[in-house]
C-alpha cells in the first residue's frame, strides 16, 4: 500500500517515474518482517537531494492551481461530503481498504477505524473562515472575549516577560489588535508523529486555511508521515482527490530520516512555517536543524509536543432527576457518563485529547456527596463496559492493566479506594479518594505518577468540593506546557456559561489548559479554536509570546444534547429505528457492570457484521445478553487467559516495572507508538 501522497500530475512527471521505494511492515501496531504474511506493507519513494528540489519546485507551480480563499472552502466542502459518503458505504472498496489494513498496521481495532470514518465531519472544517475573519484585541489578555462569528469565548495569557507591566500596556493599548501583520506561509514543512491516524490531515487543512487570511494561493505543503501510522492520511486525500484534484496540486506527505541532514536542512532552509506535532524530544531536534538551516531568519515553529487532558462533571450532572434537554426520557447522569466515557477510551487513551483523569464535583463529603459519586463510578463503569464490546481495545498488552487493577485493588485497604471495573475487563476505573500529600515535591510525585499510569483506557475518578479545586489543586502540580484540554459536563438548561464557569476557565487556562470542550467532543477537535495554545490566525500572523485558551461552547447543555444527537444519527442511511433500539441497549439502566465471558479461540466466536445500525456511528449492535463480544481483529483469534497467580491482591502494591527514564522524574509509559505519551520533569511543575 501507499505510505505517500503526490498529485497526480507530478507523480507523472519523469523525476518521479523511476524513484525507488522503501518499505515498512507492521503488525498489531509493531513492526514486522516484510515477508510475514499476516503484516501490512506501506511503501514510499526513496527521493534523493535532487529529487527533492524537483518536488519543491512542482509544488510550488501547482499553487497557482489551487483555488483561494473562500472558493478553496467551498469546494473542499463539496469533496468532503461526497468522500465522506464513499468512507461511509461498507461497499465502497476504498473503505474496505482503509479496515483491512489500518487495524493490522496500527493496533488499533476495526470498530474505532469505522467510527472514525464515520465521524470525519465532527470536525467541522467549515468554521475556519470564521476563525480567519475574527482578529483577537489586546482585552483578550484581560478577560474573555466572543469570537465573532464562532461560538464560546477566547483568553489570551502573555508570557511572563521581566519588567513588562500588562495593566500598563493594556491602557496604552486598549482595544488594538493583538496579531501582528498578515505573512502568508509560501512553503509549509509539517511533521506527524504516532500511531492515531489523521494527524497529517490537520496539518495539511490547517496550511491549506492560511488563504482565507492573505487571500492568495495556499502555500506549498510538504508534510513529514508517521512511520507508524503512514496509511490513513493518503488514502483520504485520495478520495478527496478523486472529487477535485485541484484541491490538493500543493500537498506531498512522504516519508522521510529525521537523521538525514541534507534533506532536513534543504526543506527547513526553504521553509516559513513549520508545523511539527510530535515527541518533546523530536521536536527540539526539529528547531536546532531549523536554526542551523536559517540561522539569519528561521522559519516559525509551531510545536505540539506531549500534553494530557482532563474531564470535569459538575454536581448538577449527578442530581437523579436531571434530564438531557428536549428528552425527558434520558437520565442526564448516563449520557454525560457516556460521552465521557468515550473521551477517554477513544484510541485507547493513547492520544493528547483523552481525557485520564475525571473530577467529579460532589456536594459534600458526607453521605450525599459519596451517592453522587458511586452513582457516576457505576454508570462510567457500565458505559465503559458497553464501549469495551462496541469498540474493543487494540492489539496492546493486557499485563499494564492488570498492573494497574492489582495496584489498586491493594490500595482498597485504606477505604479511600474503590476498583469498580473487574479483572478481565478491558479497562479500569477506579475512585480515589485519598488527599494528596500537604508537601508540594511529594504531591507532585504522587500525582504525576497517577496521571502517567491513566493510559491504555485507565480512568481515575477524583472527587472534588468545588470546581476551582482542579486548577488550583490539581493543575498547578503539572508542567504547563503539557496540559491540553478540559472536557466539561456543567451547567443548566438555557443558562449558557455563567460568571462563575468563567472564573473557573481563567483560571484552568492560567495553569496552561488550551482548550475546554464538553464532554463527546474530546476525540474531534476543532480546527477553528485553539490547537495547544495556537489560533489559526497564528499560522499567518505573528504576536507576542504566550498562549491562548478558547471556550468553545456558547451552552454547555445544549452542546451535550447537541453532542448526544450527532452520535445518534444513522450513518450510511442506516434504519433510524435500529439506531433507537441499539441506544436503548447502550443506555439501559444497569446496577453493576455486566460480565462478559471470554472467547479462548476464534471458532467460538459469532461473525462479525459490518453492516451500519446506526448504533454510535455505525458501531455492530451489541450482543444479545451473554453472548461473546467481537473478534479484536482477524489474526488476533487468541486471548490468553489470567492465571491464578496474576489474579492476587497483594496485600502491598507490587513492584512496579521499571520505567525506561531519562533523568530523574522523567518516566517513559507503557505504549511507545502513541503521540499521546508525556515525559514530564516534575522539577518543572514545583
Amino acid at each position: 500500500m501507499d505510505g505517500f501522497w503526490l498529485p497526480d500530475a507530478l507523480q507523472q512527471q519523469p523525476t518521479f517515474a523511476n524513484v525507488g521505494y522503501r518499505t515498512l511492515s507492521y503488525l498489531d501496531g509493531q513492526p514486522a518482517a516484510p515477508d510475514d504474511p499476516r503484516a501490512v506493507t506501506a511503501r514510499y519513494p526513496d527521493l534523493q537531494p535532487s529529487d527533492w528540489q524537483a518536488l519543491l519546485a512542482g509544488l510550488r507551480g501547482q499553487r497557482t492551481r489551487v483555488p483561494t480563499g473562500a472558493a478553496y472552502w467551498v469546494r473542499l466542502q463539496t469533496a468532503l461530503q461526497v468522500a465522506g459518503r464513499r468512507l461511509a458505504d461498507p461497499a465502497d472498496p476504498l473503505r474496505r481498504e482503509i479496515l483491512t489494513a489500518l487495524p493490522i498496521y496500527t493496533g488499533y481495532s476495526e470498530a474505532m477505524i469505522r467510527m472514525t470514518l464515520a465521524a470525519l465531519d465532527m470536525m467541522a472544517l467549515d468554521q475556519l473562515p470564521a476563525a480567519y475573519a475574527s482578529l483577537p484585541t489586546w482585552q483578550a489578555a484581560a478577560a474573555w472575549q466572543p469570537i465573532p462569528g464562532l461560538p464560546g469565548r477566547l483568553r489570551f495569557y502573555p508570557a511572563a516577560t521581566p519588567g513588562w507591566n500588562l495593566a500598563r500596556f493594556l491602557r496604552r493599548r486598549q482595544d488594538g489588535p493583538l496579531p501582528g501583520e498578515v505573512t502568508a506561509p509560501e512553503l509549509v514543512v509539517g511533521y506527524g508523529a504516532g500511531n492515531v491516524p489523521g494527524t497529517a490531515l490537520l496539518i495539511t487543512f490547517l496550511a491549506q486555511a492560511t488563504s482565507l487570511a492573505a487571500d492568495t494561493a495556499p502555500p506549498a505543503i510538504v508534510i513529514r508521515n508517521s512511520r507508524q501510522e503512514p496509511l490513513f492520511g493518503p488514502l483520504v486525500l485520495r478520495a478527496l482527490a478523486a472529487v477535485d484534484p485541484d484541491l490538493l496540486a500543493n500537498v506531498a506527505l512522504l516519508i522521510w530520516d529525521f537523521e538525514d541532514e541534507r534533506i532536513q536542512a534543504l526543506l527547513l532552509a526553504q521553509a516559513d512555517l513549520i508545523v511539527a506535532a510530535a515527541g518533546d524530544q523530536t521536536i527540539t531536534e526539529i528547531g536546532r536543524a531549523a536554526r542551523h538551516a536559517a540561522p539569519a531568519q528561521p522559519p516559525r515553529l509551531h510545536a505540539h509536543g506531549h500534553k494530557v487532558s482532563f474531564a470535569a462533571i459538575g454536581r448538577e450532572m449527578l442530581a437523579p432527576q436531571a434530564r438531557l434537554p428536549d428528552a425527558p426520557a434520558l437520565p442526564l447522569l448516563d449520557v454525560v457518563a457516556l460521552l465521557a466515557a468515550l473521551d477517554s477510551i477513544f484510541w485507547d487513551q493513547n492520544g493528547c485529547l483523552s481525557a485520564r483523569v475525571h473530577f467529579v464535583e460532589v456536594a459534600d463529603a458526607g453521605v450525599t456527596g459519596q451517592a453522587s459519586l458511586a452513582r457516576y463510578a457505576e454508570r462510567l463503569t457500565a458505559h465503559c463496559q458497553t464501549l469495551a464490546t462496541l469498540l474493543p481495545r487494540g492489539a496492546w498488552p493486557r499485563q499494564p492493566l492488570h498492573d494497574r487493577f492489582d495496584r489498586y485493588k491493594a490500595l482498597e485497604a485504606t477505604g479511600q479506594v474503590r476498583v469498580w471495573s473487574g479483572y478481565d475487563d478491558d479497562f479500569v476505573v477506579v475512585v480515589d479518594e485519598r488527599p494528596l500529600p500537604a508537601d508540594r515535591r511529594q504531591a507532585a510525585g504522587q500525582w504525576l505518577s497517577q496521571v502517567n499510569g491513566c493510559q491504555g483506557r485507565v480512568i481515575v475518578v477524583r472527587p472534588v468540593a468545588n470546581l476551582l479545586e482542579i486548577p488550583e489543586r490539581y493543575l498547578a502540580l503539572l508542567p504547563p506546557g503539557n496540559l491540553q484540554s478540559l472536557s466539561v459536563a456543567v451547567g443548566q438548561a438555557g443558562v449558557g456559561i455563567t460568571p462563575a464557569f468563567l472564573h473557573f476557565a481563567e483560571a484552568c487556562g492560567a495553569r496552561g489548559v488550551t482548550a475546554i470542550r464538553t464532554v463527546g467532543r474530546g476525540a474531534f477537535p476543532q480546527l477553528a479554536y485553539s490547537w495547544d495554545g495556537l489560533l489559526p490566525l497564528d499560522l499567518v500572523r505573528t504576536r507576542p509570546p504566550g498562549h491562548f485558551t478558547t471556550i468553545e461552547f456558547d451552552d454547555p447543555l445544549s452542546e451535550i444534547a447537541a453532542t448526544w444527537q450527532l452520535l445518534q444519527r444513522p450513518p450510511c442511511n442506516a434504519s433510524a429505528g435500529l439506531q433507537r433500539q441499539a441506544y436503548g441497549r447502550v443506555l439501559a439502566p444497569v446496577t453493576s457492570p455486566p460480565r462478559i465471558r471470554r472467547p479462548t479461540s476464534e471458532s467460538h466466536l459469532p461473525p462479525v457484521t459490518t453492516a451500519p445500525t446506526g448504533l454510535l456511528l455505525g458501531w455492530p449492535a451489541p450482543a444479545r445478553p451473554g453472548a461473546h463480544p467481537p473478534a479484536r481483529s482477524l489474526h488476533h483469534h487468541r486471548i490468553r487467559r489470567p492465571t491464578q497467580r496474576n489474579r492476587r491482591h497483594l496485600a502491598t502494591p507490587p513492584t512496579p516495572r521499571a520505567p525506561v527514564t531519562q533523568s530523574a522524574g522523567l518516566q517513559r509509559p507503557y505504549f511507545p507508538h502513541s503521540h499521546g505519551r508525556v515525559f514530564w520533569k516534575i522539577q518543572a511543575a514545583v
